[in-house]
């Protein structure tokens, strides 16, 4: 039977990309989000527009409808990072998050899978608090994990948080359930895995080999002009290290929806594709970087590192239908839809850009998908 599922705080759909590489029978009955960027890309690939209404405004009813059984979570990261000043809970952008875990117990159709993304250290924060009580309190098992796609083979280090959980016990009692989560919750970060596969739960994963960063450049863009580094940028940042790279590096950093603009610091890595002989991070003489023709990866590029299933600036055979077409090829049962990324052309390099910055690892998602949260579906033919 196919897995009804509900995406929130959805962005271009990074944990829907996850959800299809899977390989999981499962279908995204709804997405929710307020960014209309974002919604306008969403739309563009999937032919169906996120509802746009404030998640912490959101009813039992407005959820309940969807009869979804599996719920994709990515809410925002700013409560959890400096950047944010680690307001937590108190974040108003916090409130979405918080909004949908009181709603949980209230619904008359309770999803019975829960999987949710966000930053490193996500895993310190009230609400983690707050999500592990909810969830523990329904009879769910949780399991939490620090993952980054380099632990997947993939050239990019991008260290996030993820939760998956499955209810299994929902008759569990209130005195049962209020021991099981203050014993959980007192293994500290015990209780989160950071190795990859992690027994007993991924027992059957393999990392299977990825191709170097080689294979994720497109050297056509080494002359596009908009993705050089100005060399006013350059010269400004006298005191600090460029994170530079070239095609053959093990490594790039992560990419922020910073990246692409001033903030060339710890925004991601930067491309070098001329003097290859010389090793340069222009600490205290930035003028010795000038030659080297330094470039912003292109949104093509992030995306592949990200294992979107990108299309340069092409929309796939199935992506052409209208929703009338999609909905009866999938009424006969015939070949699943395959949805691939590509930008309308409203949406700006930069805006492409902070987009993806925005988003996660396609990869990631759909190995945590496919081997822990329906680790019992490994046995049917996916």
């Amino acid at each position: 039977m196919t897995i009804v599922c509900l995406e929130f705080f959805s962005g271009i759909g990074g944990l829907h990309y996850g959800l299809q590489s899977s390989g999981i029978d499962a279908q995204v009955a709804m997405s929710f989000d307020m960014n209309e960027n974002a919604n306008s890309v969403y739309e563009h690939n999937f032919h169906k527009r996120p509802n746009n209404k404030a998640i912490d405004f959101l009813n039992p009813q407005d959820i309940d409808k969807h009869q979804a059984t599996c719920w994709l979570l990515s809410p925002p990261c700013q409560p959890y990072t400096r950047g944010g000043k680690y307001l937590d809970d108190e974040d108003p952008r916090a409130r979405g998050l918080i909004h949908l875990l009181k709603l949980l117990p209230q619904l008359e159709h309770i999803p019975t899978h829960f999987f949710l993304e966000n930053v490193m250290n996500f895993e310190n924060s009230r609400s983690r608090v707050l999500l592990v009580e909810t969830l523990g309190k329904m009879g769910f098992e949780i399991h939490e994990c620090l993952m980054s796609p380099v632990q997947f083979g993939i050239p990019n280090n991008r260290l996030r948080y993820f939760l998956t959980a499955r209810q299994t016990q929902p008759g569990k009692s209130v005195e049962e359930s209020e021991r099981w989560t203050a014993e959980y919750l007192g293994r500290g970060r015990e209780a989160v895995f950071t190795q990859w596969p992690f027994d007993p739960a991924t027992g059957k994963a393999v990392v299977e080999p990825m191709p170097p960063l080689s294979s994720y450049i497109d050297e056509a863009n080494n002359t596009v002009e908009s993705l050089m580094v100005p060399e006013a940028t350059i010269l400004k940042r006298k005191r600090l290290e460029f994170d530079i790279v070239v095609a053959s590096s093990a490594l790039t950093s992560t990419f922020t929806k910073g990246y692409g603009s001033k903030h060339l610091i710890g925004s991601g890595s930067l491309l070098q594709t001329r003097r290859l002989d010389i090793v340069e991070n222009g600490f205290g003489s930035p003028e010795r970087l000038l030659d080297l023709g330094l470039r912003f990866f292109s949104p093509g590029e992030v995306a592949r590192l990200h294992h979107f299933p990108y299309e340069e600036n092409n929309v796939g055979e199935d992506q052409c239908k209208s929703d009338s077409q999609v909905a009866q090829q999938q009424k006969q049962k015939q070949k699943p839809i395959r949805y691939t990324l590509s930008f309308p052309p409203s949406i700006n390099q930069s805006q492409q850009l902070k987009l993806i910055g925005n988003s996660l690892n396609v990869h990631v998602v759909a190995q945590l998908i496919r081997f822990v949260l329906f680790a019992d579906n490994n046995d049917k033919d996916c």
